[in-house]
């Protein structure tokens, strides 16, 4: 008979972890599924703090309520315990198995002037392809000296990836690509309050677009009609994997996208090299070709991990079965 066990685990943070995150440790459930054979599968559930709408204890009550069961499929409809359960169900299934060895992840700077050039300097910008940064934080002044030193650093066929999280006017967002070279920016990721405004800053900037928040809320169908999801400027699509939830359901819109001419980038929420693990594997299924760089370039946040961060070589990250997790470890982090 199948059972299963949750472990509320801190996880320490980096000097890089605390100041994305803004917090010492990062507070995360692990779910432990074992089957009547007692063979282990683990998934890691860890909503972040704006970006998911559920908290941890949201969460953890579904994942316990799950656990009650041990045996639905259904999801529980809290998408950070979909994406857990799922890891959990697909890796003892045998589902959760690389379609090829190593995938492209893009590099994420964080910092100011000083810092990206120190990067440039310990060579964090050699042989990528694509940088992705934060925008719409502060001033426009600030950001265009990070966007020049940025495009300094990198070698010429890296492209640029600006995401402002809705967080900007379309005159503002204007403003800040003025006189950038349009063919050095892959695209502007979710940058506009007004999603409705998307096609005109595409127009006004000769940039593609990316959606993050606005894809997801096409997915839960909360008013974003198919004409922006769909839209002749919109090159590609985040899939943050532990905001949709299930695994399945990643994939499957993936495949949506691709139908449609869109690349479908695969995305973690700060999350842990476990979870990083696991959504390599992902990475690898709804990209078997590796044509696009995925976000998952954060396995530096930690200080402490459940798993050793999956290796790295240039751009490319290695994918592998995902490791069974030591119990001393497991303990160790609650």
């Amino acid at each position: 008979m199948r059972r299963a066990l949750t472990h509320l685990l801190q996880l320490p943070l980096s000097v890089q972890g605390r100041a994305a995150m803004q917090e010492e440790t990062r507070s995360v459930a692990l779910l432990e599924l074992l089957d009547a054979d007692e063979r282990r599968a683990f998934g890691v559930c860890a909503p972040l703090r704006g970006t998911h709408r559920e908290t941890l204890d949201q969460a953890l009550s579904g994942l316990q309520f799950w656990s009650s069961l041990c045996t639905s499929m259904l999801p529980l409809g809290i998408p950070s315990a979909d994406f857990a359960v799922s890891m959990a169900e697909f890796h003892l299934r045998g589902m959760l198995f690389p379609a090829r060895n190593r995938i492209r992840v893009a590099a994420f700077v964080q910092g100011g002037v000083g810092d990206i050039e120190a990067l440039a300097r310990d060579g964090a910008f050699d042989s990528r392809s694509s940088v992705k940064a934060k925008v719409g934080r502060e001033s426009i002044e600030v950001d265009r000296r990070r966007i020049a030193a940025l495009l300094a650093a990198m070698e010429p066929h890296a492209r640029l990836r600006l995401d402002a999280n809705r967080g900007m006017s379309l005159a503002a967002c204007v403003e800040l690509c003025q006189g950038i070279d349009a063919d050095r920016v892959e695209y502007l990721e979710d940058p506009l309050v007004n999603p409705w405004e998307l096609e005109a800053l595409a127009n006004q900037t000769g940039m593609s677009i990316a959606l993050d928040e606005t894809i997801l809320e096409w997915m839960r169908g909360e008013g974003i009609p198919d004409a922006i999801a769909f839209a002749p400027s919109v090159c590609a699509h985040v899939v943050r994997l532990s905001c949709v939830g299930r695994i399945d359901r990643s994939l499957r819109h993936a495949r949506l996208a691709h139908e449609r001419g869109i690349r479908a980038i695969c995305s973690t929420a700060y999350d842990s090299s476990f979870a990083l693990r696991a959504a390599a594997i992902v990475a690898s299924q709804l990209d078997p070709n590796a044509d696009s760089a995925h976000g998952l370039g954060t396995a530096d946040l930690y200080a402490r991990d459940l798993a050793t961060p999956p290796a790295m070589e240039g751009e490319w990250m290695e994918t592998s079965p995902l490791p069974q997790l030591d119990d001393a470890v497991i303990e160790a982090l609650r």
